[in-house]
């Protein structure tokens, strides 16, 4: 009978310090998700109606660079010096494509950038993705620049006779790094025309 109070007390001791071990880490997430949560600017552009929200910790460079439809609005970089990753939101005028899906959006993009990336690898691409609350796709490639392999995610939205488009970018070696903030970034992000 002492056997098994031994015994039941040392399961009970397992039990009790496994949970203390799975939630402590559980907790410190939490507490690191709240604190990003806290830390962010709202970036807000009512020309082009988009808002996003941002850490405060990085840059942002506004651009309003039009190159044939395309117009590149604002980047995101992480704090970082030495670090080649960012966040671009641009937005692609479409009104000479009437009624282009996106998956066809997605593909005839995949098309063009095959042609002007060296090295170009697609890695996967899905059409059944949500982005600011329309269909979305995501397309993930990497491709080369001199001596530097990047990795880009890109999603986009199609509203009206406009396309959204997110892309983030960085070296292979730090793309998943900022990752989590970049996503927590991409699904704040609003169309509000």
């Amino acid at each position: 009978m002492k056997n098994k109070t031994i015994l039941l007390s040392l399961l009970l001791l397992i039990v009790v310090v496994s949970g203390v071990t799975v939630l402590a880490p559980i907790k410190l997430i939490a507490l690191a998700q709240q604190t990003t949560a806290t830390n962010l600017l709202t970036y807000q552009n009512s020309t082009y109606g988009i808002k996003i929200q941002y850490p405060t910790s990085w840059d942002k460079e506004e651009n309003g660079t039009k190159q044939d439809t395309e117009t590149d609005i604002v980047t995101f970089y992480p704090p970082a010096s030495n670090s080649n990753a960012s966040l671009d939101l641009s937005m692609d005028d479409i009104s000479d494509e009437k009624g282009i899906s996106v998956a066809q959006y997605a593909h005839d993009g995949l098309s063009d950038l095959k042609g002007s990336l060296q090295n170009f690898k697609s890695i996967g691409l899905t059409t059944n993705n949500i982005l600011a609350g329309l269909p979305a796709y995501k397309s993930l490639y990497t491709y080369v620049d001199g001596k530097t392999t990047f990795k880009d995610m890109e999603i986009g939205a199609i509203k009206g006779d406009k396309a959204y488009i997110l892309t983030y970018e960085g070296g292979t070696d730090e793309f998943d790094r900022y990752m989590p903030t970049v996503q927590q970034m991409i699904n704040s992000f609003q169309i509000t025309k």
